[in-house]
């Protein structure tokens, strides 16, 4: 690969194809945008080359000999090393793609032959992206759940502070938690009051004999500024601070040093606790022994600070993590080109609707829509005005379809699904005809229709009570059935069937 190739990689393409024809193609379009791609002629080689190396895309032939593509897409998808490889099925219009089967076996999309550039391109990049958004979030995860990993060192603290409901709370729970198991006589906590950019005594504080509590009660009293006293001085420095004998410092160094001789206390050691490069609150920690500086204490009393500045911290990450987890659902439930449902969602929310509706014995419709003669509109106008046509039909759809209970979908090519729960057939095929209108009103110019000047819908319509001797199927087969019907006679109808069940 040269420089400017390499400098241009964008993800490591698997082409699985019998034809060489269709591989050079690909293969050369593909590099030329800075992919780097591995051609293979078959369904065993290419499962070899994917063990060898896993791509971040394939691209996949379904009619091959030996193993069809569909058959290697199935071998994939029960691999766990290789069930996330996005598959995009190659097939020619002649050989009749089982949309149906390539989304249930896990195929995320499909390609028709011959090639369009723009098509290609456009549903590789779309997918590639998919695969990186995912690994992000991955990783991002993995991060999280290493930290999460390490903090388990400091179990006891993190469930005193994950149970606090403030952070003074915490803080209280936290320096007791640290003199009990450490041996510190008190501890205290002083907190950043942004009004008046002092520190003052927090509630928290912690002492193992009654005569400190001259002392703390004497704190209550004390606020400190920038550089004045202890505090003060690691509120400026951001840097922990420990002093040996307070009690023999000058006042100036330790302004409480006549009290911490009355009551016995000797050593001190402060931690800041920061959060996005800002002092919190600083604990500061006494000994009425002289104790050396000891760096387990010393570490573990900083990784105690710096759990409690990650307080806020972790609550941001979940709430971004929470985000990313619904923008990853949003992008796998919608149509990357229309913006509607797309397949794989209408399936699974169908499957929810007929059981729900099921229970309560009230019916179910359905409306498959497909635009007339859009393979002419396609070789006439262009693939981007194909593109730019579908959106415009999904839109004119979404417009009549209001009920927050139901649903519009493509249900693949330039085939829409409008589910209609709790809706009649009478009411379904009063639907589709506002459907069908709304797209007509849009005057989309189609100069190679039979039916009409502009852009036109069939639509095909069957509606039941779901039961338990049915299943959707039988809802979509009915649909289905209707809307070739509405072909036959003439597209630009409506047609209807409806579902006698015995």
């Amino acid at each position: 690969m040269n420089l400017t190739s390499a400098s241009n990689y964008k993800g490591n393409i698997l082409i699985v194809d019998d034809t060489i024809a269709n591989l050079r193609l690909l293969v050369n379009l593909l590099r030329e945008n800075g992919y780097k791609v591995r051609p293979v002629t078959d369904g065993n080689l290419a499962l070899e080359a994917i063990q060898e190396k896993h791509p971040d895309l394939i691209l996949l032939d379904i009619i091959m000999p030996d193993l069809s593509g569909y058959e290697v897409c199935q071998k994939l998808k029960a691999n766990p090393q290789t069930k996330e490889i996005p598959v995009i099925f190659l097939t020619a219009l002649s050989e009749g793609l089982d949309k149906s089967k390539a989304f249930q076996i896990g195929g995320e999309d499909y390609i028709t032959k011959p090639f369009q550039v723009e098509e290609v391109l456009a549903r590789v990049a779309n997918q590639l992206t998919r695969r990186s958004l995912q690994a992000q979030l991955q990783q991002k995860n993995q991060l999280l759940s290493q930290q999460n990993a390490q903090l388990q060192l400091l179990l006891k603290a993190t469930q005193a502070i994950n149970s606090a409901p403030t952070l003074d709370s915490a803080l209280e729970k936290i320096i007791a938690l640290v003199c009990q198991t450490i041996g510190w006589d008190l501890g205290e906590a002083w907190v950043v009051n942004s009004d008046r950019f002092v520190l003052e005594r927090s509630r928290g504080w912690y002492a193992n004999q009654g005569v400190l509590a001259e002392f703390d009660l004497f704190s209550q009293a004390l606020i400190f500024r920038p550089n004045e006293g202890m505090p003060g001085r690691i509120w400026t420095t951001q840097k922990p601070e420990w002093i040996r004998d307070i009690s023999q410092q000058d006042v100036k160094v330790y302004p409480r040093c006549h009290l911490a001789a009355a009551v016995g206390l000797r050593e001190a050691f402060g931690v800041p606790i920061l959060f996005d490069s800002q002092v919190l609150a600083i604990l500061i920690f006494f000994s009425q022994k002289h104790v050396m500086p000891e760096d387990r204490s010393v570490e573990l009393v900083n990784a105690i600070a710096t759990q409690l500045g990650s307080f806020v911290e972790r609550k941001q990450a979940t709430a971004a993590l929470f985000a990313a987890n619904q923008k990853l659902a949003l992008l796998a439930s919608l149509d990357d080109l229309t913006g509607v449902a797309n397949r794989r969602y209408f399936n699974e929310h169908l499957a929810r609707e007929w059981n729900r509706l099921r229970r309560d014995q009230v019916p179910l419709s359905l409306i498959l829509c497909d635009i007339d003669y859009f393979k002419r509109y396609n070789d006439y106008y262009g693939h981007l005005a194909g593109d730019d046509t579908l959106k415009q039909v999904a839109q004119a759809i979404k417009k009549v379809i209001k009920r927050p209970a139901d649903l519009v979908a493509r249900y693949g090519g330039e085939e829409f699904v409008i589910l209609l729960p709790n809706t009649s057939m009478a009411g379904a095929v009063q639907v589709g005809e506002f459907i069908r209108q709304e797209v007509q009103q849009l005057k989309i110019p189609h100069a190679q229709s039979l039916v009409s000047d502009y852009v036109s819908l069939s639509l095909g319509i069957s509606s039941l009570v779901p039961c338990l001797k049915e299943s959707p199927e039988t809802l979509i087969k009915m649909a289905d059935e209707a809307l070739y019907a509405a072909k036959r006679e003439g597209r630009n109808i409506t047609v209807a069937r409806q579902v006698v069940l015995d």
